[in-house]
C-alpha cells in the first residue's frame, strides 16, 4: 500500500518526459528569423551594407527601417519616403535563407537620416508577430549630397544640395557616366555653415551616372547616383528610305511602334519620263524652229 504514492509519482514524471519529447518538434517546426549585418558596428550614411539572416517561416522577409528623422513604424529600406510601417520585400531561399544588399546612397529621402543609432528589422510576411532586429550605428559622411530630380529628363536643370562637416570653402563636383568618364566638372563654394548648392542644365543621354564631391583637405570623396530617364511617351526613332524597285520615290521605313507621318496627297508624284520621250521632244522642237525661220 506505501508504493502506491510513489508509483504514480513516478508514472506521472514518465508521462510529463514523454508529453516534452512530443511537444519539442511541434515547437522547433514554428520556426524562427534572424537579421544580422557584415562589417562594423559604424559606418557612413550611403555606405552599402550587406544583410542577412534565416527566415523558417515562410518565403517572404519584409525589411524596414526605424530611427531618427524616420516614422517610429518604420520605412521600407529601398524607400525612406514611403509609405509608414510598409517593408522592403525579399525572397528566402530552400535553405531559409535570406540576403539583402542596402545600395543606401541611390535611394529616396536619404537626407533625413543624421549620425544616430538605426534599427533594422526582419520580419516574416505571414507572421507579423515574428521577427528580429539589430541595430547600427550611422555617421554622416564629411560630405553629403542630394540630386534634385533624380531622376530628371534630358534637358532638365540639376540642383545639387549639401552639406560638408569640416571648415572649408569650397568642393569639387565631379559627373562621371558608367565607364569612369568624367563629364562634367564644377566648383562649388561652402559657406560658414557647410552648405553647398550648385545648379547646372544636364545635358546627359538617358542612363545612371555617379556624382562625386570631394576637397583635398577631407579624407575620402562622397559619391551619389543620379539617374536620366527619357520622358514618358517618348520612343526613339529611326527612319531609313529604301528605294523600291520601279518606284520614283523612296519608301521610308518607320521602327516598329512609331507611327509614321501621313504622306500629302495634294502634290502627286509625276510618272517617270523615258529618255526617248525626252530625245523626241528635243527634235521636234529643231524641227519647228527651223521651219519658222525659212518661213
Amino acid at each position: 500500500m506505501g508504493l502506491i504514492p510513489f508509483n504514480r509519482f513516478f508514472c506521472s514524471f514518465l508521462l510529463l518526459c514523454a508529453a516534452a519529447c512530443i511537444l519539442q518538434p511541434v515547437m522547433a517546426e514554428n520556426g524562427t528569423i534572424t537579421i544580422a549585418y557584415r562589417g562594423y558596428g559604424g559606418t557612413y550614411i550611403g555606405d552599402t551594407i550587406i544583410f542577412d539572416g534565416r527566415n523558417t517561416f515562410g518565403n517572404t522577409t519584409l525589411l524596414k527601417i526605424t530611427g531618427p528623422g524616420l516614422p517610429s513604424v518604420g520605412v521600407p529600406m529601398t524607400n525612406l519616403n514611403g509609405p509608414s510601417g510598409t517593408a522592403t520585400s525579399v525572397g528566402v531561399d530552400q535553405d531559409g535563407m535570406w540576403k539583402f544588399v542596402w545600395y543606401a546612397s541611390s535611394i529616396p529621402g536619404l537626407e533625413k537620416m543624421q549620425t544616430a543609432k538605426y534599427t533594422f528589422t526582419a520580419t516574416d510576411s505571414l507572421n507579423p508577430g515574428e521577427s528580429s532586429t539589430t541595430s547600427l550605428l550611422l555617421k554622416r559622411p564629411e560630405f553629403y549630397i542630394t540630386v534634385s530630380p533624380n531622376p530628371s529628363n534630358p534637358g532638365d536643370y540639376i540642383q545639387l544640395i549639401g552639406k560638408a562637416e569640416q571648415d572649408i570653402t569650397s568642393a569639387k563636383i565631379e559627373i562621371s557616366d558608367a565607364s569612369g568618364t568624367v563629364l562634367h566638372s564644377f566648383t562649388s563654394p561652402v559657406d560658414s555653415s557647410g552648405s553647398l548648392s550648385y545648379n547646372f542644365h544636364g545635358d546627359m543621354e538617358p542612363g545612371q551616372y555617379t556624382v562625386t564631391v570631394s576637397n583635398p583637405s577631407l579624407k575620402a570623396p562622397y559619391r551619389t547616383v543620379m539617374s536620366v530617364v527619357a520622358p514618358e511617351g517618348t520612343q526613339p526613332v529611326t527612319t531609313v528610305m529604301t528605294q523600291e524597285q520601279g518606284s520614283a520615290l523612296p519608301t521610308a521605313v518607320v521602327t516598329e511602334g512609331v507611327t509614321p507621318a501621313p504622306v500629302s496627297e495634294t502634290s502627286p508624284a509625276k510618272s517617270p519620263v523615258s529618255p526617248g520621250t525626252i530625245l523626241a521632244a528635243l527634235m521636234a522642237g529643231i524641227i519647228v524652229a527651223g521651219i519658222s525661220r525659212r518661213s
